[in-house]
C-alpha cells in the first residue's frame, strides 16, 4: 500500500504482508493464543506493528474483559504505536468472516447459505470483542435449522474447530513431571459416515494446537486412542507406565492389545501434541 500500512486479514492461512509496518486491529487480535498468536510473534520478528484500537464497538457486557485483555496483549505484541482505528461495517466484516471459517459448509448450503448466513446475524447479539468469535455459536444455529443435515453439521463444525483453534489461548498449567495430561486445546470431531467433501472417512478425529510446531494436528483416532483419552479425562493422575496398565485392565475392545501395543497408542498419540509428559 501505498502508505507503508496493510490490514491484515485473517485467518492468514499462507498470507503474508510484504510492508515494513503493519496495521492490526484489536478485533482480530486482543487475547488470541494458539496459532494466530505464534503467527504475530513471528511477524513482530520483522515488522513494526500499529495497533488499532475500536474501544466504541465493543458490547457493554465484556468492556471490562477486553480493556483488561488489551492490556495483557500489549505487554507481549509490543507494538510501536497504538492508535483510534476507523470504523468499519461489522455486517459486512462478518459476512466476510463466513466465507472465510466456512467456505465448504457455505458450498453445501449452497443457495440457503447467505439467508442462513443473514438470519444468523439478525439473530446473535455480538458478545465478544472479536469478530471472528461471533461465529461460535453457528453450528448449534445450523443443527436447529437443519437438524436432519447431519453432513452439514459435521462439516461445519469441522471448520469451526479448525477457526477455534486459530485464535484461542490454551493453558497448559504446571505441568507435574513423569505425569501425562491431555493437551488443553484438544477437540475431536466424529464424522458420523464418509464425508466426500472433506475427504475424509467415518470416525474420529483430533484436533489439538502445537505449540512446538505452530500449528494445527490432525489426526485420526481409532478405538484404542480414543480409549486412552477417555482415562485421562476422569479424574485421576497417571504416569506413562500407570495409563498403559490401566488401559489393560479396562479394556474391552477386540481384539485385545499387548502392553507393547497400547505403549505405541500411547507413545503416537504424544508425538502428535495430543497427550503432554514432562520427563526426563
Amino acid at each position: 500500500m501505498d502508505n507503508g500500512t496493510r490490514q491484515l486479514s485473517f485467518p492468514l492461512r499462507g498470507e503474508w504482508p510484504a510492508a515494513d509496518v503493519v496495521a492490526l486491529r484489536d478485533v482480530d487480535v486482543v487475547g488470541v493464543g494458539g496459532l494466530r498468536r505464534h503467527q504475530l510473534e513471528e511477524l513482530q520478528k520483522t515488522k513494526k506493528i500499529i495497533l488499532q484500537t475500536h474501544e466504541n464497538k465493543i458490547p457493554s457486557s465484556v468492556l471490562s474483559i477486553y480493556q483488561a485483555e488489551l492490556l495483557r496483549t500489549l505487554q507481549w505484541l509490543r507494538p510501536f504505536k497504538v492508535e483510534e482505528g476507523t470504523s468499519f461495517d461489522f455486517v459486512q466484516e462478518q459476512k466476510n468472516l463466513f466465507d472465510k471459517i466456512f467456505p465448504l459448509t457455505k458450498q453445501g448450503l449452497g443457495f440457503t447459505a447467505n439467508k442462513l448466513r443473514d438470519s444468523y446475524l439478525e439473530d446473535m447479539e455480538w458478545s465478544s470483542w472479536l469478530l471472528q468469535d461471533h461465529w461460535r455459536y453457528f453450528v448449534g444455529y445450523l443443527r436447529q435449522k437443519f437438524p436432519d443435515r447431519m453432513d452439514l453439521m459435521e462439516l461445519a463444525h469441522w471448520e469451526w474447530v479448525l477457526a477455534w483453534l486459530e485464535i484461542q489461548p490454551f493453558d497448559v498449567g504446571a505441568l507435574e513431571f513423569g505425569l501425562v495430561v491431555i493437551n488443553p486445546s484438544l477437540q475431536v470431531v466424529s464424522l458420523s459416515q464418509d464425508n466426500p467433501v472433506l475427504k475424509r472417512d467415518k470416525g474420529m478425529y483430533a484436533f489439538v494446537y502445537s505449540d512446538d510446531r505452530g500449528t494445527v494436528v490432525e489426526r485420526s483416532l481409532d478405538v484404542y486412542e480414543a480409549q486412552i483419552i477417555d482415562l485421562l479425562q476422569e479424574d485421576r493422575k497417571y504416569t506413562p507406565e500407570q495409563l498403559v496398565q490401566a488401559a489393560l485392565l479396562s479394556d474391552e475392545i477386540t481384539p485385545r492389545l499387548s502392553p507393547e501395543e497400547w505403549q505405541k497408542k500411547f507413545l503416537s498419540l504424544q508425538a502428535d501434541a495430543i497427550l503432554i509428559c514432562v520427563s526426563g
